[in-house]
């Protein structure tokens, strides 16, 4: 049997668990998340002008510290931070603006602390410019980047990355790899029982969704695939048969991910639930290693009223995709 036969079960499974499977439902509301990191930020400029009043002489270190972050993305962040809850909240906004800084200011100013405390804050700062602050603030934070919601794979080619390793991980079928998210994208285990981990774009908000899956092969014992046959198997008329009944096939072809070939389907599949029709384009990077096949999928969905297309949206968010992909690494290779 053509090992095509082998695994067309397999992709199919794969691209209807994704699509009907995933359940990225946020913890809390955006405007609370943002908030907080508002709040967190408030805070910290609070306590930098304290420190400014009560020791005059370290005036050039509060300038320092207060310039490293600001002039970061977390602190170029802000800003959209201000936007993004003008836009949640409306006209309640200005009012919970000021209250917060009031609530910031008052706080700080009850506490007591010595010059060496002060210095310890302001190396602080100058350490969560780095990103090393709590990780839902910093996540709020990138998530609301001017820069970055328009392109995330900015937020990783910039190096504000997570990356994500399989070892040791029970769904992973043995193989080790490590792939790279932007690091405002929340991620959560995977509920089906071969899906390692999802993600999604805007912390948790935002309209991007991926999936990582891996799947054993229904190989016989010993069988080891050589480079020809994963040539063979990833040639655009043999992924365009993966596609499954009621998806439409947008795009197919070879590609190489980690020096072995792969390959990428692009599918849009249109249903509904209750009275929404949603259509929703899904791109798929394919890979095989060993006896396990890999699949990084991601899914965007069109919103009934929304004035973009599917294509509109794949061109918008392809570069970020390919950024995330091109981060894969079988960490065997290099040990």
């Amino acid at each position: 049997m053509k090992i095509q036969n082998l695994l067309l079960s397999l992709f199919l499974f794969s691209s209807v668990s994704f699509a009907s499977g995933q359940d990225m439902t946020p913890k809390e509301p955006r405007w609370k998340q943002l908030s907080q990191a508002y709040g967190f930020i408030c805070g910290q400029q609070a306590s930098l002008e304290l420190i400014g009043k009560k020791f005059p002489e370290l005036d050039k270190d509060v300038k320092q510290s207060w310039f490293a972050f600001n002039s970061c993305a977390l602190g170029e962040s802000v800003k959209g931070v201000e936007a993004e809850l003008l836009t949640e909240l409306g006209e309640k906004w200005p009012e919970m603006k000021e209250k917060l800084a009031t609530q910031m200011t008052d706080t700080v100013g009850k506490q007591e602390f010595t010059k060496e405390q002060a210095r310890a804050f302001l190396a602080d700062v100058k350490l969560r410019s780095k990103g090393e602050l709590p990780e839902p603030i910093r996540a709020a934070l990138l998530s609301a980047h001017p820069r970055f919601t328009k392109n995330p794979a900015l937020e990783i080619t910039e190096g504000w990355k997570q990356t994500f390793r399989t070892k040791d991980h029970p769904k992973a079928k043995g193989v080790d790899f490590s792939i790279s998210f932007p690091a405002s994208w929340s991620k959560r285990e995977g509920n089906r029982p071969n899906i390692i981990q999802f993600f999604q774009s805007n912390a948790g908000h935002g309209p991007i969704m991926c999936s990582i899956m891996v799947k054993a092969l229904p190989l016989p014992a010993g069988t080891i695939l050589s480079k020809e046959d994963l040539k063979n198997f990833f040639q655009p008329n043999e992924l365009k048969d993966m596609v499954s009944e009621g998806e439409t096939l947008v795009d197919a072809k070879s590609i190489v991910l980690e020096g072995s070939p792969a390959g990428m389907i692009v599918s849009d599949v249109t249903k509904q639930r209750m009275d929404i029709t949603l259509t929703t384009r899904t791109t798929q990077f394919v890979a095989i290693q060993g006896t396990s096949i890999i699949f990084i999928q991601f899914m965007i969905a069109r919103m009934p009223d929304s004035k973009e297309s599917l294509d509109d949206l794949q061109k918008q968010h392809l570069p970020t995709y390919r950024v995330i992909a091109n981060s894969f690494v079988y960490n065997d290779k290099y040990k």
